[in-house]
């Protein structure tokens, strides 16, 4: 919280029945801090996410299995948060069971002292049938995507390995990102456009 100051720095104060001393003229500090594993944006990038608007956009995946999917995006934003997800549909069925692939990111946004800060993470699935020599079944099987900005900062993901690239694009430019995947040989993308509303 913001305390109120008069011109002179010192703290608004009200004191009366029933309430006592209090301060007054208070205001929200904003966004929730974020400590670690994030990515410095701008403060132009900043304004932007926290202004918000409409979201649209497309993305989607493959693995080794055989699974592709794609779609369009959704989402909300809110001052200090965001998430969007694409539904790629069934692509899997095992034991009357449907199993919907999809790709996703959320993120937070924070000014902490001089700095504008992101932290995101999500992922998704691109589920295959493939045949059991164990169970002796057919089962829905991913490898699963990873999207998290600690592996960006850090520049990898320890075993995974960046298989593709999404982007938040808003009215102060675009932000890259990361997806990374176990499967080398997997392909994903997510691509973001956020409208500012009139």
């Amino acid at each position: 919280m913001t305390l109120g100051r008069t011109s002179s720095g010192a703290v608004k104060t009200k004191s009366d029945l029933p309430l006592g001393l209090r301060a007054v003229e208070c205001a929200c500090c904003g966004c929730p801090e974020i400590t670690s594993s994030y990515i410095v944006i701008s403060e132009a990038m900043y304004n932007a996410l926290r202004a918000g608007g409409t979201i649209s956009g497309s993305g989607g995946g493959s693995e080794y299995t055989g699974c592709s999917f794609s779609g369009t995006a959704g989402g909300y934003t809110t001052p200090c948060f965001g998430s969007v997800s694409v539904n790629g549909g069934v692509t899997c069925s095992a034991d009357g069971n449907p199993f919907t692939s999809t790709l996703a990111i959320s993120w937070e946004i924070a000014k902490v002292g001089n700095e504008y800060r992101i932290l995101y993470s999500g992922g998704g699935s691109c589920f295959s049938d493939i045949h059991s020599a164990i169970i002796q079944r057919e089962d829905c099987y991913t490898v699963g995507f990873f999207i998290n900005s600690g592996f960006d900062a850090a520049g990898g993901g320890g075993p995974f390995t960046q298989i593709g690239t999404g982007t938040i694009a808003t009215s102060a430019g675009s932000l890259t990102f990361g997806i990374w995947n176990l499967d080398p040989s997997a392909t994903a993308s997510l691509d973001i456009t956020i409208t500012p509303s009139p």
